[in-house]
């Protein structure tokens, strides 16, 4: 047997920030350090933009290289949350449990997240409608937050998919169709919710689990 000489192929190291890609960074975390704090502590409609920039060091030109205006550093900062807050939800599903039960576990950490975040969440969802409507062209961070919306739509179809297979969904509607009905009740919930001095997340999940296994029944009489 002819002896073989295997090279192994060693992955490349990690290329070293430049200066000038560090310090966008840095400035970036500062940004959206003070855009939280100042959110949290002061309220969105209260925080300018300017006082901001002057808490993050730096100037308000430079604040809008990185964010347009108050709704693009609003999306900044719960952007990154919410991309974690989608691998924690997905990762709470179950499919050996009922199908109500996984549709309430998906929904369970946003619940959390806005419970403990009830100044951003109320601007977020006034800031969501405001774009519907919107004609000027929405800045990267709000195309971003949309971008969001079909991995939860796919995410609930499977849910639903596997629901149909095991005889707790009907298959006179589409999985897709039967996920955007969850995520419409779980939107118009959010907002209700939300509006409350305190919103609880136990409380909201418990409500939403009503709804959601109505429509699961059906409205008809048996």
């Amino acid at each position: 047997m002819e002896n073989q000489v295997i090279h192994s192929k060693t992955p490349a190291p990690p290329q070293k920030m430049g200066l000038r890609e560090r310090g966008k960074l840095e400035r970036r975390r500062r940004i959206q350090a003070a855009a939280r704090q100042e959110f949290m502590e002061k309220g969105y409609d209260v925080a300018t933009t300017r006082d901001i920039a002057a808490l993050a060091e730096v100037g308000i030109g430079t604040l809008f290289t990185y964010a347009k205006d108050k709704r693009e550093l609003l999306m900044m900062i719960v952007n990154d949350d919410l991309d974690e807050v989608s691998e924690q939800a997905e990762q709470a599903i179950d499919a050996n449990k009922a199908l109500s039960e996984q549709i309430t576990a998906f929904f369970r950490p946003r619940y959390e997240y806005w419970a403990a975040r009830p100044a951003l969440g109320r601007p977020i969802v006034r800031e969501i409608m405001d774009v519907v409507g919107a004609t000027n062209e929405p800045g990267p961070e709000t195309v971003r937050f949309y971008e969001r919306r079909p991995r939860m739509v796919e995410a609930l179809r499977q849910i639903v998919s596997r629901g149909q297979a095991s005889g707790q969904a009907t298959k006179t509607a589409s999985a897709s169709l039967i996920a955007s009905l969850f995520l419409t009740i779980y939107l118009t919930e959010v907002r209700r919710w939300l509006n409350q001095e305190k919103p609880d997340a136990a409380e909201g999940l418990a409500r939403f689990r009503e709804l959601v296994d109505l429509a699961i029944r059906g409205v008809r009489p048996d």
